[in-house]
């Protein structure tokens, strides 16, 4: 069964900001696809508990912090943001 997946206007925000450096538009939008499809088919499964229903995860080069509510088969992304592997 699958989950709807919904991004906070924060996080919104947050990404349109990142998808203005045209060079990394395509590599960005891309992960955020992959992110997508790990929520919409498997959010207990991706990323790291945190605390309670809140977790993290990550797909280079974004990480994004996500609420998944099991009973009304919802994700919902607060934040994210861009990493850099060292």
């Amino acid at each position: 069964m699958t989950f709807r997946v919904l991004w906070s206007p924060h996080a919104e925000q947050r990404l349109e900001q990142m998808l203005q450096d045209l060079p990394e538009r395509d590599l960005l939008a891309a992960t955020v696809r992959e992110i997508d499809q790990n929520l919409f088919a498997d959010p207990t499964g991706f990323g790291e508990s945190r605390y309670d229903t809140v977790r993290i995860g990550f797909v280079h080069p974004l990480g994004i912090q996500f609420e998944v509510m099991d009973d009304v088969r919802t994700v919902i992304v607060y934040d994210v943001w861009r990493f850099d592997r060292k």
